[in-house]
């Protein structure tokens, strides 16, 4: 009897040992995969406000008086109207008018609806902001809703510098919504010899970001500001820079490469590194 009930015991203590170490792994596995994706989803919607801050740039660069119409179509159909034309009253308030069918912008993003900036003064003023907010609008199917506000913070360091901050909502072409809530500085880092064109300029991106991913999950995330992120205003994705992230107690780094324009980035957990695709 006594040696049936060790026999017993030691089956229950292995049955219990391995159920924890399945537990375990399930646990580890579903980390995993929580923090992969929310690492493929805040790049997503950082690459949708690089891109909603670049056609801002695009169609709203310093109101030479020639432009200042009530109501004028761009030769690539994108319309743009200005509440007060002038040169002097502010604030403005600028309507970008994508349509309704969608349009293709320079960096091979599809834009829809509208997009509402509120400048208080001339941009090239430090302390100038513009509000982003947005009408039906969308990128690539993900439609977008919030607000943003840029700041000029004038020149820091000799060089350019603006404070963004961001509360977007991203509803997916799955009916899915990540939230993004951010605080950032872009600096211009290089302005390609061509200071009146914005298309060609390269910027260095620090700051962090928190919100929600696709699964309703929480996390935080902070660019190491000794290898910021790094975007070229006609390239859609980041080409540089590491970020980390954290969601329920586990951390995740993303590194976006050594600077070569392509869609591919890695993400590291446990010490396993692997590479993924950047969603547009």
């Amino acid at each position: 009897m006594k040696a049936t009930n060790f026999f017993a015991t030691i089956a229950i203590a292995f049955g219990m040992i391995t159920l924890i170490t399945s537990c375990n792994s399930e646990n580890s596995l579903a980390s995993t995969q929580a923090l992969s994706t929310t690492a493929t989803e805040e790049s997503q919607a950082a690459n949708v406000s690089n891109e909603v801050i670049s056609c801002a740039d695009d169609y709203t660069p310093s109101f030479p008086a020639a432009q200042m119409v009530k109501g004028f179509a761009k030769a690539d159909s994108v319309k743009v109207t200005v509440d007060q034309p002038d040169a002097t009253s502010y604030p403005k308030v600028i309507t970008i008018d994508f349509g309704t069918t969608g349009f293709t912008a320079k960096r091979g993003n599809v834009l829809k609806g509208k997009l509402i900036v509120t400048i208080n003064k001339q941009m090239h003023l430090a302390g100038s902001s513009r509000v982003f907010t947005f009408v039906d609008f969308s990128v690539n199917g993900n439609a977008l809703t919030g607000s943003k506000i840029v700041t000029y913070n004038g020149i820091v360091s000799e060089k350019h510098s603006w404070s963004i901050v961001a509360n977007d909502t991203i509803t997916r072409t799955d009916g899915k919504k990540v939230i993004w809530i951010s605080n950032r500085t872009r600096t211009l880092i290089d302005n390609n010899m061509t200071p009146l064109i914005f298309w060609d300029d390269t910027y260095s991106i620090t700051g962090s970001s928190n919100g929600k991913n696709a699964n309703g999950k929480e996390y935080s995330m902070i660019i190491d500001d000794n290898n910021p992120l790094i975007f070229h205003a006609d390239y859609p994705h980041f080409t540089k820079g590491t970020v980390s992230i954290t969601t329920e107690n586990n951390a995740a780094v993303i590194d976006y490469g050594d600077g070569t324009k392509d869609a591919q980035a890695t993400y590291t957990i446990n010490f396993v590194t692997k590479e993924f695709t950047l969603n547009k």
